[in-house]
Formats: structure tokens, C-alpha cells, sequence
């Protein structure tokens, strides 16, 4: 490491630097090891010596520098920010840059205020010249200020011109640090400003001119009419694609009618000077009477001006979501529920949709309530506090204010994304049905007003909703007309009505029922040829949609005098066969803890009528093998045992015999079991099914069914 030099015994130093190495390592190395974060730094300082204008030059989107057999290699890049601000003097240079934790605000030579434009100084901790050191060796500084001057034909300002080195600085000494005194120290320049040039990067990436455009924009609000940040790729040639940028608002839409503004009241006619008075106002221009844009703490007003509101779509964009909160022009802190705790009313909308802009100059005046970072505020401070509970308190409300819109947009875009109107017309296109088409479409908004926009934008999501409201439009159409009719006279008239609007109902939930049934048909017969599907997931599902192998059948699991049986037919086959079985449907027997026993032994049962259905499934495509028989056979000897055993016994109530349907496409049987199986069958006692001739049967049952429903409704429709 070079060491720095110090100057000869009858020169003075031109700059000189009171700096510790761990004030360095602090405040520039561990605090700022961001680019965007750095040149953010560079730009308030840009904003505090009256700049109009800030051009940033980098390589857009590069990395700096690159490790190559564990060796940083830098890559040769410089990265400058110029402004045309007042400048420093050298006087100037050693009196206050070079001295680093330096109060500005309270030094009477330069105060609170900005020379030129009176602006609220961003600056106040004195350590943001520190930045770049985050990330790189070396820092040029080239500026220009003070008052104009003349040095024989040559007018302008006079020049500080000096470089900072990271290592040099951080070396273990007690001694003043001094940086090196550039070539054009003590000469003129026709205008005044600064630039900071840096080189020798650490492994750091530059944003691309975007992400850099938004971070920016993050960081320094709204634009001003003397304010304005350029950026520049010095990759490109100036007439490059998105060679230069200049840095703007963050552009978001808000959801109409959901923006609060507030800000300062004003009063033409109040010539009085009494305090300004702040007020919380909607887009119309109406003022709230529930919320204001100060709060109070200990007699003092603390106001906050600007907006906040519901934005169009969710942001995903940390940089875009939430309230963003500035004090003196730079971002403070971003919040979007001001640290309230879940599970408050509309958390969801406030969490995803929340967006604004505040600002809050007070927040570093007395106490400095920013952490260095500028990541968060001191919540924990009384005033934080008492900052926190106005935000909630104006988070709550605008979620209030905003909650009918909101409601109402989503209605807006559910009817244009679904036409649900014309669906609910031509669903119920009678005279008579006029009370159902209003009905339906009340249970459609109400639905859709509650749903989430991501929702919206899902067209099968949409399709159920619709769906729903029209199986429901009919049902609750009756129920109201059966309430409403059970404390009148019951004319002719209002009986024909009511029979007419549950005969639409009716057929409402069974065409329902059939249009739902022919997709599994289509999913089965789709899953049928997945050579991948395993029998009991054949059996699983049978056990769920029995009306698969008979239209007529339905599950009827909460059916308990079947599920007794069910769990007296296993422990009576555990005990003629010394074997465990599974039944599908059957409860938790004997301390299973799965539900079911996992054995080879197992089948489908459900009811119909008086008649226990035993349905044995095999995939499709299989042949029936002579051991598998002797298992029906099993199942049939045994079940056959159960009835005579248990023919007085509660257990069979209801039920008088039982048969089997054997789900298989071929047989392989020879011997005594193809004997056995064309017994059984010709006796009644089996019924076998192929996969093809079931599923084709079924589906053609209910497509018939859906087109008598569809014809007797429209002629119900036209009574």
C-alpha cells in the first residue's frame, strides 16, 4: 500500500481531512455498498448547493469489477455525477467538506436554507461525502464556487481540485489525512458546479437505466420546475436507445375515486396571519371530517401533505408499493400499514393496493427520527409514535372511503369480462322469469363484489362464479316466494308462480348435476387410457361417483346404517377368512389410524334401494385371471354368510340382498372359476361391465338428460 505523502516543511497543505479510519469504514465502507444508494447520496448533496440540473454517467447494467482466481480485477469503468450547483471554494473545501460529521443546519454560515432557491437543505449529518467509499478506491472532486472572479482576460469561478484513496485513508495513523491536489486546483472555470468522478470499483453492479430511473425517482419524489436528473450510459453513443433518461415521477395509476390529497386549506378571504391549517380532501374537493393532515404532540402541529390511494393493479415492485414518506425531498421511509397488526378489516386491499406520497419535513428538524440508512423511521420515539397512529388512523379511513369503489370496479369488470347479463337472459328468458333473472344478478354482484381483482382476471375462476349465481338465482327466488307467500292469501295465481319458479329451479340444479357428470365421464374416459393409473385409484373414484358404472346410483357415505355395515362385514370377513379388508368409504376401524386397511383385499360398496352394491374394478385393458375370481368368490360366499348369519340383526335393516358389478374389459378364466363366473352371472348374483360399454352408456344417459332439461325449461320459460 502507498503511503500518502505529506507535505514539504514550508508548503502548508492545501486540503487536509480530520478523519478516523473507523469513521471511514462506518459511515462510507459497511453503510453504503450500493451504487444507487451512492449516487443518491451525491445528488442530495447536488440538491443542497442549488443545482438545476444532476447528469449521472455509468455503464448502465455493468458490473464494475470481476474476481478472477480469487483476485478483484477492475474492469476500467468511471462513474461521474456533474451538477451545476454553487460550488466550493478551496476555502470552502477545507472549512466544510473535508470535515465530516459537521452540523450544517446549525452553522450560521450556511444554515438551514439553500443560498439561491431557499430550499430545505437535505443534508444534515455531514457524512453522505462518505458514500463512494462503499464503493470504490478513488474519489476525484472537481468543483467550482465562491464569487466570480477575473485573472487577467479570463473570467470565472476559482477551482478545488483534489482526490480521495480509500487505502490511504484507512491507514492506521493518528495524523490528518491529505489528499492528493489535482492538476486544475487554483485555476478558473467559466461556470460553477461539481463533479465527482470514481474509479477502481469494488465487485459492485451498476442498475440497468431503468431499474436505476425508478430507484431514483423512489428516492427523490416528484419533480420540480428547477430540479432535474439526467441519466447516462457511457456505454452508448448518444444517439444509442436509451443512451440518456431523464429521471421523473414513478408513474402510477390509481383506482378512481380513491385518492386522498392532503395538503394546506385554502382561504382567499383570510387575510389574518393564524398558523396554516391542514385538511384531508377526495377528488371531488370534498373535505373530511373524520381525518386531518397534521397531528399534534405536546401543543405542537406536525402536518403531512400529499396523497395517498388505491393503485389500479397490485404492485409488485417494492419501489412502487406501500406509501413512500420524504422529508425534504428524499425518501425517509416506505410503510404500507403504518406497523399496524393483521387481521385488521380489508388488510388484503390495503396490502396490495395502498400506494402514496407523503411528506414530513419535520422528521429530521429537533430529533432525527431517519436512521442513517434511510430505510425505516424511529418508530419507538414519541414522536414516530404519534406519527404511527395518525398513518393508521388514515390508512383505516381510506380503506373506508375506498371500499364502494372498490367494489364497484370489480362488479364493472366481472359483468365486462363474463357478459353474466346476457348469460343470465338467455338462461331465464321468460316473462315469468323476471324475478329470477333479478335475482341471479343481485347474487352475481354480491359475489363478484368480493372478489379479488387477480380473481377477476381468471376466466375458468369467473366461468364458476357464473355458474354458481345462476344455480342459486333460481333456488332463492323460491325460498323468498315461499316466505313471502306464508303470511298472504294463497290466490291461484301465486301458487301457479311458485310452482313455476321451483319446476326452473328444479331443472336448474339437475341440468347442473348432468353437465357436471358428463365432464368426469370425459376426465375418466381420458384417465382410462393412462396406462399409469393404478386400480385403486379406479376404485377411489368409483367410491366417490358410484353414478359412473349406474346413472341411478349416488355416493352415500354420510349414510350411517351403510357404513354399520360396512364395518361389521369387515370384522365378520376378518374372522371367516383371516384376512383384512379394504372397503372404500369405510370409517377408521380398530385403531387404523390411515382410514383403511392396505391390503390386496378390497372393493367398492354403496347401496341401491334395498340392495348392497359390491363393485370389484379392474384397470382397463386387464383380463380377469382365475386367482382374482376366486377372490369374487370369495367376496360373494362370504357376503352371502353375512346375510343368513345377521338376517334378524339391526345391521341389514333396510338392506335384502346384495349383487356384484364387475368392472372388466376381458377374462382369462379357465377350469372350476369360468364355471363359478358364468354361474354368478347367469344367476343375477354378477354383473360384468366393460370400461367402454359403462362410460359410453353413462355419458349418454346424462347428455340425454341435459337436452330434456334444456327443452323443459324453455318451455317453462314460455308459460
Amino acid at each position: 500500500m502507498a503511503k500518502q505523502k505529506t507535505p514539504a516543511k514550508n508548503s502548508p497543505p492545501e486540503y487536509r481531512m480530520r478523519i478516523s479510519r473507523l469513521t471511514v469504514d462506518k459511515l462510507g465502507v459497511k453503510l453504503y455498498d450500493r451504487v444507487s444508494a451512492v449516487i443518491a447520496e451525491l445528488i442530495a448533496n447536488s440538491y443542497d448547493a442549488d443545482a438545476t440540473k444532476v447528469t449521472i454517467s455509468a455503464p448502465m447494467g455493468e458490473l464494475l469489477a470481476e474476481k478472477h482466481g480469487g483476485v478483484l480485477m477492475d474492469k476500467g469503468y468511471k462513474i461521474e455525477v456533474v451538477d451545476n450547483g454553487s460550488g466550493m471554494t478551496p476555502e470552502e473545501v477545507n472549512e466544510f467538506y473535508l470535515i465530516v460529521g459537521a452540523e450544517r443546519r446549525n452553522d450560521p454560515r450556511r444554515g438551514n436554507l439553500s443560498k439561491k432557491f431557499n430550499r430545505k437543505v437535505m443534508g444534515r449529518k455531514g457524512v453522505g461525502k462518505l458514500a463512494p467509499l462503499g464503493i470504490c478506491e478513488h474519489i476525484e472532486v472537481i468543483t467550482a464556487g465562491g464569487k466570480r472572479l477575473q485573472q487577467g482576460e479570463m473570467k470565472g469561478y476559482v477551482t478545488a481540485h483534489f482526490e480521495l484513496v480509500r487505502s490511504e485513508m484507512m491507514q492506521e495513523s493518528d495524523e490528518s489525512y491529505f489528499p492528493r491536489v489535482g492538476a486544475l486546483n487554483g485555476t478558473l472555470q467559466a461556470k460553477s458546479g461539481t463533479t465527482i468522478r470514481m474509479s477502481k470499483f469494488d465487485h459492485r453492479i451498476v442498475p440497468k437505466i431503468d431499474d436505476f430511473d425508478r430507484q431514483l425517482s423512489q428516492r427523490f419524489g416528484t419533480r420540480a420546475a428547477n430540479w432535474e436528473l439526467i441519466l447516462k450510459d457511457s456505454e452508448k453513443t448518444a444517439s444509442a436507445p436509451d443512451a440518456t433518461r431523464s429521471v421523473g415521477e414513478l408513474n402510477i395509476v390509481l383506482k378512481t375515486n380513491t385518492k386522498i390529497e392532503f395538503r394546506e386549506k385554502l382561504d382567499d378571504d383570510d387575510e389574518s396571519f393564524a398558523p396554516p391549517q391542514y385538511g384531508a380532501f377526495s377528488e371531488n374537493g370534498k373535505e373530511s371530517d373524520d381525518l386531518l393532515a397534521m397531528f399534534e404532540l405536546e401543543g405542537l402541529p406536525y402536518p403531512v401533505t400529499g396523497w395517498m390511494g388505491y393503485s389500479e393493479k397490485p404492485y409488485k415492485d417494492d419501489l412502487m408499493a406501500g406509501v413512500r414518506i420524504y422529508c425534504r425531498g428524499k425518501i425517509a421511509a416506505q410503510t404500507n400499514i403504518f406497523n399496524m397488526k393483521a387481521g385488521f378489516t380489508g388488510e388484503h386491499d390495503v396490502r396490495s393496493y395502498l400506494v402514496g406520497v407523503l411528506n414530513a419535513d419535520w422528521l429530521d428538524e429537533e430529533d432525527d427520527l431517519i436512521r442513517t440508512d434511510r430505510q425505516d423511521i424511529l418508530w419507538s420515539h414519541p414522536l414516530g409514535r404519534a406519527f404511527e397512529a395518525w398513518g393508521q388512523k388514515a390508512v383505516k379511513q381510506i380503506g373506508k372511503l375506498t371500499r364502494e369503489p372498490m367494489r364497484k370496479a370489480a362488479w364493472d369488470v366481472f359483468r365486462d369480462q363474463t357478459q353474466i347479463e346476457t348469460k343470465v337472459e338467455d338462461e331465464f328468458p321468460g316473462e315469468h322469469q323476471t324475478e329470477i333473472r333479478e335475482k341471479t344478478l343481485e347474487i352475481a354482484q354480491t359475489i363478484a363484489r368480493s372478489a379479488r381483482p387477480e380473481e377477476l382476471e381468471d376466466q375458468q375462476h369467473c366461468r364458476a362464479l357464473v355458474n354458481l349465481a345462476m344455480l342459486l338465482g333460481p333456488h332463492i327466488t323460491l325460498e323468498e316466494k315461499l316466505t313471502e307467500a306464508s303470511g298472504n292469501e294463497h290466490t291461484l295465481e301465486v301458487v301457479t308462480n311458485i310452482l313455476r319458479i321451483a319446476r326452473v329451479a328444479e331443472l336448474s340444479s339437475f341440468g347442473r348435476i348432468a353437465d357436471d357428470r358428463v365432464k368426469v365421464i370425459k376426465k375418466v374416459e381420458e384417465l382410462k387410457d393412462d396406462t399409469e393409473t393404478m386400480e385403486e385409484s379406479f376404485q377411489s373414484l368409483i367410491e366417490q361417483t358410484p353414478w359412473l358404472i349406474n346413472p341411478q346410483w349416488s355416493p352415500i357415505s354420510d349414510n350411517q346404517s351403510l357404513t354399520n355395515l360396512k364395518n361389521s362385514f369387515i370384522d365378520f370377513y376378518k374372522k371367516q377368512t383371516g384376512e383384512a379388508i379394504t372397503i372404500f368409504g369405510a370409517v377408521r376401524h380398530k385403531g387404523d389410524r390411515r382410514g383403511a386397511f392396505a391390503m390386496s383385499s378390497q372393493f367398492v360398496m354403496t347401496t341401491q334401494d334395498t340392495t348392497v352394491e359390491i363393485i370389484e374394478i379392474k384397470k382397463p385393458g386387464h383380463s380377469l385371471q382365475n386367482l382374482e375370481m376366486d377372490q369374487i368368490v370369495t367376496y360373494h360366499d362370504t357376503m352371502d354368510a353375512f346375510f343368513h348369519e345377521n338376517a334378524s340383526e339391526d345391521v341389514l335393516r333396510g338392506f335384502e340382498k346384495f349383487h356384484i358389478t364387475l368392472v372388466c374389459d376381458n377374462l382369462a378364466l379357465k377350469g372350476a372359476q369360468k364355471v363359478a363366473f358364468n354361474g354368478m352371472q347367469a344367476s343375477g348374483g354378477l354383473t360384468l361391465v366393460s370400461w367402454g360399454s359403462f362410460l359410453k352408456r353413462t355419458r349418454k344417459m346424462h347428455e340425454a338428460f341435459l337436452k330434456e332439461a334444456e327443452r323443459q325449461k324453455n318451455n317453462a320459460s314460455k308459460k
